[in-house]
C-alpha cells in the first residue's frame, strides 16, 4: 500500500485507504490515529507537540527499527481499539514527521509490538496530568513480515516452503530496491538521459520531486517535457515487470490525462525494469503510448 522511506499527507493516505471516496473532513483523520477496516493509521509526531498541542515522547530508532508509541490521553489496554492492536485484529501502520509545520509524514514501516505498558504519565492537549499506554514495536515492512511468518528460524523447514521463503525473500529485496531506484533517478535526473528531453513535476505536497498521488495510488515519478506539451509517467519495477503493470500505469495516465493535463496536453507512460518480460513487450505492441526500457547499472536500453 504504501513505500518505506516515502512522503505522504493525510490526503494521500486517506486516498489509498479509502479510494473511491478518500478521508472525509475533520474527526479521527485529524487526531494521531485513525481506524480503516483492519488497519490502524497512526500519525506520529516526534520531537514535535501536534497541532492540538498534545506532546508525548514518541521515539524512532532508525538503526534498530524500533519505536516507541504513546496512545491519546487516558487511552489504555482495555478500550476495544487497543484490545485489537493488541490481538493482532488491527495492523498499525506508522507515519511520522519531526516537523509540525509539515504537512507530509513519512511512512516508517508496520509495527510488531513486543510490549506494552499503561498508566503511563502524559499531559493532555491543555497542559493537564493524564495517563495513557505506552507501546514498544518494532518497525518493518509488509514484505518482512510475510517473511518471517513464511520462514520462522528451522531448519527442518520442508523444501516446498523454503521454495516458498526464497520467492517471497526476492520480492521483499525488489520492493526495496524499487525504492532506491527511484531515489537514485531523482538525485541523478541531470544525469539521466530522459532528462534532456524531460523535467521532474514537484509533489504537490512536499514541493519537491517524487511520487505524486494519482487517484488510486502514488505514481512513482512524473515529469513534463520541455515545452510543457506532455506528461510522462514512469513506473519502476525491480524484478520481472509482467503485463499486470500495463493496468496500472495506464490507470494513472487516465487520472492525469482528466485531473492534470490541459487540453492540449498528451500523457504517455514508460515501463522501467531490470527484468524484460516477453508477456509486457507483447501487450504493448498495441499500446503505443506506454514504452519499456530495461536499465542496467543505470543505463537505459531498449
Amino acid at each position: 500500500m504504501f513505500k518505506k522511506g516515502s512522503k505522504y499527507t493525510r490526503v494521500d493516505v486517506g486516498w489509498v485507504c479509502l479510494p473511491d471516496t478518500g478521508r472525509p473532513a475533520g474527526g479521527e483523520w485529524d487526531t494521531g490515529y485513525v481506524r480503516v477496516d483492519d488497519k490502524l493509521i497512526i500519525f506520529m509526531n516526534i520531537g514535535v507537540p501536534g497541532k492540538t498541542g498534545h506532546d508525548f515522547n514518541n521515539y524512532y530508532d532508525d538503526k534498530n527499527k524500533k519505536i516507541i508509541w504513546y496512545g491519546k490521553p487516558r487511552s489504555h489496554s482495555k478500550q476495544p481499539t487497543f484490545k485489537k492492536l493488541l490481538s493482532s485484529e488491527l495492523t498499525p501502520y506508522f507515519f511520522a514527521r519531526w516537523n509540525s509545520k509539515d504537512p507530509a509524514f513519512t511512512y516508517l514501516g508496520i509495527g510488531i509490538i513486543n510490549s506494552f505498558k499503561d498508566g503511563v504519565y502524559c499531559k493532555d492537549g491543555k497542559g493537564n496530568d493524564s495517563e495513557t499506554i505506552e507501546l514498544v514495536l518494532s518497525i518493518k515492512d509488509s514484505g518482512e513480515i510475510i517473511q518471517e511468518i513464511i520462514n520462522p528460524v528451522d531448519t527442518s523447514i520442508p523444501q516446498t516452503n523454503k521454495n516458498i521463503h526464497e520467492s517471497i525473500s526476492k520480492k521483499t529485496s525488489a520492493y526495496a530496491k524499487e525504492k532506491e531506484l527511484e531515489n537514485y533517478m531523482i538525485r541523478n535526473w541531470s544525469e539521466i538521459p530522459l532528462s534532456e528531453n524531460y523535467d521532474l513535476v514537484p509533489n504537490e505536497s512536499t514541493g519537491k520531486p517524487g511520487q505524486n498521488w494519482a487517484g488510486s495510488g502514488p505514481l512513482d515519478i512524473l515529469a513534463i517535457n520541455k515545452d510543457k506539451s506532455e506528461f510522462l509517467i514512469i513506473e519502476l519495477k525491480k524484478d520481472e515487470p509482467g503485463d499486470r503493470v500495463i493496468g496500472q500505469i495506464t490507470r494513472y495516465m487516465g487520472w492525469i490525462k482528466k485531473n492534470l493535463a490541459k487540453e492540449n496536453q498528451v500523457v504517455k507512460g514508460l515501463i522501467i525494469a531490470l527484468e524484460d518480460d516477453r508477456n509486457l513487450r507483447l501487450s504493448l505492441e498495441v499500446i503505443p503510448d506506454v514504452k519499456f526500457l530495461k536499465y542496467k547499472k543505470f543505463e537505459l536500453v531498449e
